[in-house]
């Protein structure tokens, strides 16, 4: 840098790979996205956590914090952040000043000074061309993820559409999208179509902040999309699905003379998103959900039973069902010709015929998705999921299922295919207090699935309560404590109640210990 001259120096900040290093390697690799998961793994990730320990992404907690919770705002950080673009805005920018720049802006979440920061260089009449400047040179050279957002937030503040590639690029990165989305929302003349752009190449929590600002779309390209893909993520449909159906306009969609079979299926997600309700506006948020859930139901009388249309028949007719029950504001006779309406249409043969169908091979690809709608359907299933065990012991949805469908015959066969599928010699692990994530607990977890059930067939799978009561697990030495509370006391043997004495002298877990406690005074 030449003294007396306004210019940033190409040099590094630090040794570590930059971002735009790694979302340039990920383009070259893969294309304009979305990327596979080793995009993920990004420069500044840190070591590995210690046993026990949990890392959330910092793309889990912006999204989380952005929909769920107040942002305190750091005043102090703002104010060395903002000192600091002034010195090197009005002055002759130096080497360590961009340093102390970098360094200051990666010691704090981003979302904690983003509006304020804006808020700062307005107040103090900085330059926008410097800032935008300084902004680029932070997304650029930046080598952890909070320093590259605050660029991405300067130039959100004070860029332009020559930005627009990079912030497509670096908005790839589900770590970065939502600064991205922003920083376009306020640079890009085409705003809709620079989201839709960033929009379809995420598909986490950085596709919940980029569709989230196609809210009032009017591009009928943009709608036709969002109604069949556009609402899909992998956090929780739930997020866009209102979005979807009224910025997409289902309803018109759904009463064109010829829908697409994608458009069919994106109804069926979307009315299965908000029949569920969830993080966001459901059904009862939707102006036009009235005709849309009739119109759906007349649309399938003659389309192909798929399990997917199903899902959104079943779960439109339970949102109906509560809606009797509950005193909705839809009026009482249109609520009884829907509930008419989805209940003849699923008494019809095919749609049962297609569930029994992917049920008879226990390795259906659907084996899981057709054994909930056997539930909602009322179909017996128990002998498939038994199937289904055998070549699957570890398939904890499937125990759990079965034991909840089961007669009390049934019950005492599960159990005993429990205790011969299961290691249970190898359960007895415990007592302790931890986290259940990742595939060795996954022996505990279907262990669990059984014995939760079991309050249901006294005196049944005693030699599995057992085994539960010494497991390492919190949550299953509670579950066979609350199964043995449920039976009458005449179906607990002395050596359960022994079983149970010796194991609260040495739980670790002050309120399980309560809970065996109570159930031994209690009997």
């Amino acid at each position: 840098m030449n003294p007396g001259i306004w210019k940033l120096g190409d040099d590094p900040v630090d040794d570590r790979p930059t971002f735009l290093a790694h979302a340039l390697a990920m383009s070259l690799r893969h294309g304009p996205g979305p990327w596979p998961d080793e995009a993920r793994t990004l420069p500044d990730v840190p070591p590995p956590a210690a046993e026990g320990d949990l890392f959330v992404p910092g793309v889990v907690m912006d999204g989380l914090r952005s929909h769920h919770f107040d942002i305190a705002p750091d005043a102090l950080a703002v104010t060395e952040i903002a000192d600091l673009l002034d010195r090197l805005a009005l002055g002759v920018p130096t080497r360590d000043d961009l340093l102390r720049l970098h360094e200051r802006a990666s010691e704090v979440p981003a979302l904690d000074v983003a509006d304020d920061l804006v808020e700062q260089i307005q107040l103090r009449r900085l330059p926008r061309k410097r800032i935008r400047d300084l902004g680029r040179h932070l997304a650029e050279h930046g080598t952890r993820r909070n320093a590259v957002k605050i660029g991405l937030v300067l130039i959100g503040a004070c860029g332009d559409e020559r930005d627009r590639d990079l912030l497509l690029l670096l908005g790839s990165l589900e770590e970065l999208t939502l600064y991205a989305a922003v920083a376009l929302a306020n640079t890009q003349p085409d705003r809709q179509r620079a989201m839709y752009e960033l929009a379809r190449r995420v598909r986490g929590w950085g596709r919940i902040h980029a569709v989230e600002r196609l809210r009032g779309c009017d591009d009928p390209e943009i709608k036709a999309w969002l109604l069949r893909d556009g609402f899909r993520n992998e956090v929780m449909n739930e997020y866009l699905a209102h979005v979807a159906a009224t910025s997409g306009d289902l309803y018109s969609a759904l009463l064109e003379p010829d829908v697409d079979d994608a458009l069919l299926d994106g109804a069926a997600d979307i009315l299965t998103a908000l029949a569920q309700g969830g993080p966001a506006e459901d059904m009862s948020d939707y102006e036009d959900a009235l005709p849309v859930v009739g119109r759906f139901a007349e649309l399938l009388a003659d389309r192909r039973p798929t399990l997917q249309r199903l899902r959104g028949l079943l779960n439109v007719r339970d949102f109906v069902l509560r809606e009797s029950a509950d005193g909705s504001p839809w009026p009482a006779d249109d609520i009884a010709r829907l509930r008419r309406s989805y209940e003849e249409r699923l008494t019809e043969p095919r749609w049962s015929d297609l569930v029994l169908a992917h049920l008879s091979d226990p390795r259906d690809a659907d084996f899981h998705e057709a054994t909930w709608a056997a539930g909602s359907l009322r179909l017996p299933v128990v002998p498939r999921l038994v199937a289904r065990l055998e070549i699957d012991p570890l398939d904890g949805f499937a125990w759990w299922t079965a034991i909840r469908q089961a007669t009390p015959v049934e019950a005492e066969l599960l159990c005993d295919l429990a205790a011969r599928l299961l290691p249970l010699p190898d359960l007895a692990n415990g007592p302790g207090d931890i986290y259940d994530i990742g595939e060795e607990y996954a022996p505990d977890r279907a262990l669990e699935s059984v014995v939760g059930g079991l309050d249901a067939f006294p005196g049944v799978g005693l030699p599995l309560i057992r085994v539960a009561l010494g497991n390492r697990i919190n949550r299953l030495r509670r579950a066979a404590v609350n199964a043995l509370a449920a039976w009458p006391a005449d179906a607990v043997p002395d050596e359960a109640r022994d079983w149970v004495r010796r194991a609260a002298a040495i739980e670790p877990v002050e309120g399980t210990r309560a809970e065996m406690l109570a159930f031994l005074v209690s009997g």
